[in-house]
């Protein structure tokens, strides 16, 4: 089955939720402060097609939190641990839309 014949695409690069639609701003409790980088991420891993490495130039070790666990945190959690940094996973700040799924991508990256 193909994902993208199944799921409408909505506009934007890679059909994702893009700057300025609407649910994609931040919480107002989250919102990046003046000066901090905001990066988008127009796919599922934030390494990708984004400018985050270029964000983190000097850092080793990261923090991984947000949604969904099993598909963006995981993926992004991996790419980072391809580049070489070292990653922290707060899992009571990730969440997934089923928990079965939730707690095998915690399994997957615990084994990691």
């Amino acid at each position: 089955a193909w994902r993208n014949e199944q799921k409408p695409m909505r506009p934007g690069p890679l059909g994702r939720l893009v700057r300025g639609d609407p649910g994609w701003d931040f919480v107002p409790q989250l919102a990046a402060l003046p000066g901090e980088a905001v990066v988008d991420k127009p796919g599922i891993g934030a390494f990708s097609l984004t400018s985050l490495e270029l964000n983190l130039q000097g850092v080793r070790n990261l923090v991984i939190i947000g949604v969904a666990t099993d598909v963006c945190v995981h993926t992004t959690m991996r790419q980072a641990n391809d580049r070489g940094y070292e990653c922290l996973l707060l899992s009571n700040c990730t969440a997934a839309a089923f928990p079965e799924t939730y707690f095998s991508a915690l399994k997957q990256i615990k084994m990691q």
